[in-house]
């Protein structure tokens, strides 16, 4: 602690202040995220390459780009919130997001992990529902799609041909409350680590050989005991000795898994 001292005019002397460490510090400023729009023809070839868009001409496409807006967010910024109306789906440009709600006791559980490619909020249209979860930005930067309820609904409705894939996207909202039940069922917490690990490597891993492999985002100690559902000093001294045996290091472009061989090791039979 930083103790100060001050003196009135007079030469009494007035009682200490002590003030943290803290209050010296500078402030963290965070880089800005973008915020313009991009072209027409841009937003139609980033449509394109999410699976449910991809066979469509643009021409097709043109139709829908005028409902649609790209924005991005900030770690722990609400998306949308549980209960609220479906107003909007979203697709998932760069960034990971989370599924989650709060319990009676207001501590946050986390019910699925959506990334790079996947949508949200189409469940929940076809179902005639409100959003069922929470959807939570993890990291800085997260950037997704979003498209108008009704425009989507009336786009489907005009190109029966979509049927197919809008069954396959409403099935990884399934799959993704499916991932979350076989990791917290796990078993021990290195079994449970092993299984969230794992999975995020094999459904959006970047630069894959071997035992080798890259996750294009860093997840904090908090975001990873809230979905294995441990605490928190338990995820740290497990990741800290795979990193002391050289299986994992983390740092700004992500984690990197050098023994990728050695966590599915721990998986449960």
């Amino acid at each position: 602690m930083n103790q100060r001292k001050s003196q009135k005019a007079g030469g009494e002397q007035d009682f200490a202040v002590d003030l943290p460490r803290r209050v010296f510090r500078r402030i963290k400023r965070h880089a800005p995220l973008p915020s313009g729009q991009p072209s027409k023809e841009e937003l139609t070839k980033k449509l394109q390459r999410f699976n449910l868009f991809s066979k469509l001409p643009a021409r097709v496409l043109a139709e829908l780009v005028s409902a649609a807006k790209v924005q991005a967010f900030r770690a722990g910024e609400y998306i949308w919130h549980h209960n609220e109306a479906d107003r909007r789906v979203l697709f998932i440009e760069q960034g990971f997001v989370k599924a989650a709600r709060r319990n009676r006791e207001g501590v946050s559980r986390t019910y699925g992990l959506y990334g790079p490619g996947d949508s949200m909020g189409i469940f929940a249209i076809w179902a005639g529902m409100k959003y069922p979860t929470d959807a939570v930005a993890m990291n800085d930067g997260m950037t997704g799609i979003f498209i108008d309820t009704d425009a989507m609904l009336k786009f489907a409705e005009k190109y029966p041909r979509l049927a197919g894939p809008l069954r396959i996207e409403i099935g990884h909202f399934t799959e993704a409350f499916i991932r979350k039940i076989e990791i917290v069922s796990a078993g021990t917490v290195p079994q449970r680590l092993a299984v969230l690990m794992t999975m995020l490597i094999d459904r959006y891993g970047v630069d894959k050989k071997g035992s080798k492999a890259r996750l294009p985002i860093t997840l904090t100690l908090e975001q990873i005991s809230e979905i294995v559902g441990v605490r928190l000093e338990t995820v740290a001294r497990i990741l800290s000795g795979w990193k002391k045996d050289g299986w994992l290091t983390i740092d700004a472009n992500g984690c990197h898994f050098t023994r990728l061989d050695k966590v599915r090791e721990l998986l449960p039979d």
